[in-house]
């Protein structure tokens, strides 16, 4: 789980990388959010399909385990549409 280091009242979460396979969002969601934001979502599938750096999202565990999205869905749709194993997280409430 990641680790939070804070100085002077100011925290910052670790990140780390967590399997796309374990992250839970329900297809409902899925289908809704490509509906309205596809051309963005592209545009970050290509994004991670051609190496450039994403901005890290975050997750929370789910009971029984695996984690749901609490920012960054856009981003965990195109993760998985460009067949990402990994993605750059930060794990909180854990």
């Amino acid at each position: 789980m990641s680790k939070k280091f804070c100085v002077k009242s100011k925290c910052r979460e670790e990140t780390e990388f967590v399997a796309v396979d374990d992250i839970f969002m329900p297809e409902r969601t899925m289908e809704r959010i490509m509906r309205k934001d596809f051309a963005q979502i592209e545009k970050m599938r290509g994004d991670y399909e051609d190496g450039v750096s994403v901005h890290r999202v975050v997750l929370r565990p789910r009971f029984g385990g695996g984690y749901n999205v609490e920012d960054g869905r856009h981003r965990v749709i195109a993760a998985k549409l460009a067949q990402e194993d990994f993605i750059e997280a930060i794990v909180v409430g854990a």
